[in-house]
């Protein structure tokens, strides 16, 4: 059990978490949000190219063609899904940094796919991208995570585990801008979104060359000499400190599988834990906010460009909440941050669904802009607790050999409630309305998660796998 805190954060740790997030958060957060202002582009080439390749006359709002946009649209999620199951073996078999390479540059090839299709006018081949991305996409953020992890200093993990975060609501930004009509998301230029993503990928295999794998994960395969060095590479040790920690960081045990991580009960309960905070991060009401913020400001009033606008500054808001994540995630710890953002989004939705139901009725401008407040709000929050968390917490649940299975298990989780709650989402708010489509959603789930945090998420801040696994005996108990 390690119990040393040497290392601290150095320049080569800060340059490794940037280039990895470049490529795994921003990509992540870009794809999320490129085709919602931009979708009436994108239909548009789906009709021109499926009628060019069928021989008919489709347009872009006939239903047709709107159902089969939905059905692109689930296939990022799709590739999402399969590349999850990627993540452990890609990240044992080539280790975490040639895993991260080989996923960048399967992303490069997906935008470069993009490209071509819109040459050739080819909605399936635009469809496949999709698939390809979501897949890379989904083993660069799960890799990521535990490989920035795996290279920090215990005492300031969390600061730097925010790297993935902060670049995945940036992510979200740049894409609300490069995609708005006045720019790129027009049908003659959409295209030239993906340029974006691709220089970012350049930049991210370029950095990646210059980086030294993962120390622990050199350890546990028995390279002593190599792991030594990046020890001192991302932490600033010098010789006789990354000796001690070494010696200090346990024994070279074999990699656990996914099917393996359920027999081993400290590694299956931190990978429940932590997909009950990915579960109710995903779960707390950001998926509408992110999938329809900018179809409801056209529904309150707003033009195109100011609800373009509006989009950008809920998303700016995102980046805001990162930044004030930092000044608590290592000073108050996970637990507490999740607990307290956890309970005011639950107090948010509340206020969202009443100006909701509201507005429906009396269509007042000012309880429009109450929506719109309350969601900046909400992002805030979002985005100083449970999103940055919910990327990193799993990996300081789980111990090295079983950290990749378990980061698997939890974006799989990611994926697929993505998946179902943007499939659900459409039907139900068809059948009960907006408000309370919304409300009957995202409350129960906030609240369910404010519960199970507390009766199960020991504290991880400044603490080993192990160290964190001791303290479970120290939570409050639901029956005393």
């Amino acid at each position: 059990m390690a119990k040393n805190r040497a290392g601290r954060i150095t320049l080569p740790l800060i340059f490794a978490a940037f280039i990895v997030s470049l490529g795994g958060g921003f990509s992540f957060g870009y794809q999320l949000l490129i085709t919602n202002p931009a979708e009436d582009a994108f239909r548009s080439f789906v009709a021109e190219s499926y009628s060019l390749t069928h021989g008919t006359v489709e347009h872009s709002n006939s239903p047709h063609i709107l159902n089969l946009w939905g059905v692109i649209l689930a296939m990022f999620f799709w590739g999402a899904t399969i590349g999850a199951f990627l993540i452990q073996p890609t990240s044992e078999k080539l280790g975490r940094k040639n895993g991260l390479l080989a996923s960048f540059v399967a992303q490069l090839v997906a935008v470069l796919l993009v490209i071509f299709a819109y040459t050739r006018k080819d909605y399936i081949i635009y469809s496949i991208s999709r698939v390809i991305s979501g897949g890379a996409i989904s083993v660069s953020l799960g890799i990521a995570t535990f490989f920035i992890t795996e290279c920090s200093p215990t005492h300031c993990r969390g600061t730097v585990s925010l790297a993935t975060a902060i670049l995945m609501q940036l992510g979200l930004v740049v894409g609300a801008i490069v995609a708005m009509p006045q720019m790129w998301g027009t049908s003659d230029s959409w295209h030239l979104i993906y340029l974006v993503q691709g220089a970012a990928l350049l930049i991210s295999i370029v950095g990646t060359l210059f980086l030294k794998e993962a120390p622990t994960f050199l350890a546990s395969r028995g390279k002593r000499q190599e792991a030594l060095e990046s020890f001192k590479f991302y932490q600033g040790m010098d010789s006789s400190e990354a000796e001690t920690f070494l010696e200090e960081s346990g024994s070279q045990e074999e990699a656990v599988g996914l099917l393996g991580i359920f027999r081993k009960p400290e590694a299956r309960r931190g990978m429940l834990v932590g997909s009950v905070v990915m579960g109710g991060m995903i779960m707390s009401g950001i998926i509408a906010i992110n999938a329809f913020a900018f179809k409801f400001l056209l529904r309150v009033g707003f033009n195109a460009l100011q609800a373009s606008i509006g989009n950008i500054v809920i998303c700016v808001m995102t980046v805001f909440g990162v930044i004030l994540s930092s000044q608590f995630i290592d000073r108050y710890g996970r637990r507490s941050l999740l607990l307290v953002t956890f309970a005011i989004l639950c107090l948010l939705n509340i206020v969202i669904f009443i100006c909701m139901l509201l507005f429906e009725t009396h269509q007042s401008s000012l309880l429009g802009w109450g929506v719109v407040l309350a969601i900046c709000l909400f992002n805030l929050v979002f985005s100083a607790g449970p999103c940055p968390i919910a990327f990193f917490i799993t990996g300081e649940l789980v111990s090295q050999n079983a950290r990749a299975a378990a980061c698997t298990w939890v974006i799989v989780a990611l994926n697929l409630l993505r998946s179902i709650v943007l499939v659900i989402y459409g039907p139900i708010e068809e059948a009960l309305g907006g408000p309370i489509a919304y409300f009957v959603l995202f409350f129960p789930p906030c609240v369910l998660s404010v519960l199970l945090i507390y009766y199960c998420l020991p504290e991880t801040k400044g603490k080993s796998a192990e160290e964190a696994a001791e303290s479970n005996k120290n939570l409050p108990k639901l029956c005393a």
